[in-house]
């Protein structure tokens, strides 16, 4: 798995890079923040997951290196106790994404992308709404998974948040999938609501049910 995501990594910087030792530094950098003892889910498998996905749906994307890039990055910096892990993550990618030589324009959608995962809302500012949107629909997708896949990825962020006790992490997890079920949808494209949108309710609803 690491080594699959590590070629991905090499040929994306590759792109616009030819110091194979920075390159090999920032992967490096990226696979020790991803695989510290606190990331149950939030890690290497979740980066392989939405890399597979940029295969995937390579065709309908316009620009997959900003994409992967903003795979990534976008959870670079994950601490519970914080609510700005986005733009810090953010701010970390711009800095990298720089030293890489990856063009200004580049730079800035990748910023916009990780940051727009804070609220998973399409931002006008981005030159590829759909790029966007296929990208937060990735990062969702796990909700749309099979029961048993996503009762696994319940329990791995519950080991995230281990610090919280039950009644003050039940609370702000019932708000999310409260939020999630009242949104108008769940996903942002038409292909990932025809996919997964039904399964992603019922999933959501059962979690719920039995977190009372």
């Amino acid at each position: 798995m690491q080594n699959r995501v590590r070629t991905v990594w090499e040929q994306l910087a590759a792109k616009y890079c030819h110091d194979a030792a920075l390159i090999d530094r920032f992967y490096q950098e990226i696979e020790r923040k991803y695989t510290t003892s606190r990331r149950h889910y939030h890690n290497l498998q979740h980066l392989e997951a939405l890399l597979h996905l940029c295969e995937v749906y390579s065709t309908q994307l316009h620009d997959r290196d900003v994409v992967e890039f903003s795979v990534f990055y976008h959870d670079l910096i994950y601490n519970v106790l914080r609510k700005d892990n986005e733009p810090r993550s953010a701010q970390v990618a711009v800095k990298r994404l720089r030293a890489l030589s990856v063009p200004p324009e580049k730079t800035e959608q990748v910023r916009l992308y990780i940051e727009a995962t804070q609220t998973h809302k399409v931002t006008d500012a981005v030159k590829h709404i759909a790029d966007l949107q296929l990208f937060l629909d990735f990062d969702m997708s796990i909700l749309g998974a099979e029961w048993a896949k996503y009762e696994a990825y319940t329990q791995q962020v519950r080991r995230e948040y281990r610090i919280y006790p039950d009644k003050l992490y039940y609370f702000g997890r019932l708000q999310f999938l409260e939020h999630c079920l009242q949104s108008e949808s769940i996903f942002q494209t038409e292909i990932f609501r025809e996919l997964y949108a039904g399964r992603a309710r019922e999933n959501i609803k059962r979690e719920a049910r039995e977190l009372f």
